[in-house]
């Protein structure tokens, strides 16, 4: 590992070293529940984990951005969300699926402007983190769980992904190891791998 920062809400590392992807963490590494409900290690889709050591074996370089609903300023739910993310953190390295980075999107956002959408956020995100990592465009995927495009006009070598996410009522196995195949196939096809 070259290096690694460590903030409230960020951790970043250089673990990879083709291509860059960027998966939303919630919903599609760890199922979203009520806000009243605890997460548990059940709520992490085992057949996405080993995708995930696939592509660490294969040098891919990728990470997590999450989004939160509360306000910045409420300093509660970033030190639970910062705990959250040191231990999926710890999860995915026994795992042998360690990330390259996670970042609070809510957190990096214009403070005054925390209303925005999930989608200002992701395409603010998605040039620093090219930069951190010199990643060519047309080699970087975003892989998040909504059904409508939110890149940039600007970023036409951007590949999006549509991945159905997690929910109580999440299909069978075989349904969801032939998604996740599905997936790693499209990634390996975006990042040139294919």
């Amino acid at each position: 590992m070259d290096s690694a920062v460590f903030d409230v809400h960020c951790i970043r590392r250089q673990v990879g070293s083709t291509g860059l992807v960027i998966f939303e963490r919630d919903d599609i590494l760890l199922r979203q529940k009520p806000w009243f409900e605890d997460q548990t290690l059940g709520d992490i889709d085992a057949d996405f984990v080993a995708m995930l050591r696939e592509m660490r074996d294969l040098d891919v370089r990728f990470g997590f951005i999450s989004h939160h609903s509360a306000p910045p300023s409420d300093t509660r739910v970033r030190i639970d969300s910062a705990t959250l993310t040191r231990l999926l953190d710890d999860l995915l390295k026994v795992s042998g699926a360690l990330p390259d980075f996670w970042i609070d999107a809510a957190c990096t956002s214009d403070p005054r402007q925390h209303q925005r959408s999930h989608s200002r956020s992701d395409l603010d995100l998605i040039p620093k983190l090219m930069g951190w990592y010199e990643a060519d465009l047309n080699r970087t995927v975003m892989v998040r769980r909504a059904e409508a495009p939110r890149v940039s006009p600007d970023a036409p070598g951007l590949t999006e992904i549509f991945y159905p996410g997690l929910s109580a009522r999440s299909p069978s196995n075989t349904s969801r190891r032939a998604t996740v195949g599905w997936l790693k196939t499209m990634i390996k096809h975006a990042v040139d791998l294919e």
